[in-house]
């Protein structure tokens, strides 16, 4: 395939002049090799800025919580004003729907403290007791 020839400045971005062995003078277009990208051109991932979890921050997390809970049950307690008889044992008294209801979780909540108490004490007794044993050793 012969064509006329072509000065550098003619020639069509991304191709190159090249010559036959008989003089002849060609247009190609220019392939470079595909480059795969390797870990060190990939620049690295830019580091998050996040700051470190502090006992504060967790404790100003939970009264926020807390508070957000408290103005929902406050919310349902006002809404639950019917009287309703409450009988326990040989005792039976009126009392507001849900003021019962908080106090049946409070009093479950209460239940699971103590249960969640007594595990910590008797987990406490234990280290107590291998650390004596270490110190024996």
């Amino acid at each position: 395939m012969t064509s006329t020839p072509h000065t550098p400045d003619e020639l069509p971005v991304g191709h190159e002049a090249t010559s036959d062995p008989d003089g002849a003078t060609s247009v190609k277009p220019v392939t470079a090799p595909l480059e795969k990208p390797t870990k060190s051109q990939t620049p690295p991932p830019e580091p998050e800025s996040k700051l470190p979890a502090t006992k504060l921050g967790r404790i100003w997390t939970a009264s926020v919580l807390g508070l957000i809970v408290l103005v929902l049950l406050i919310i349902f307690i006002a809404q639950n004003q019917d009287q309703v008889t409450l009988r326990y044992f040989t005792y039976e008294g009126q009392v507001n729907l849900g003021l019962a209801l908080f106090i049946a979780a409070v009093a479950g909540g209460l239940l699971i403290a103590a249960v969640g108490a007594a595990r910590v004490i008797q987990l406490r007794a234990t280290a107590r007791k291998d650390r004596k044993a270490q110190k024996r050793r």
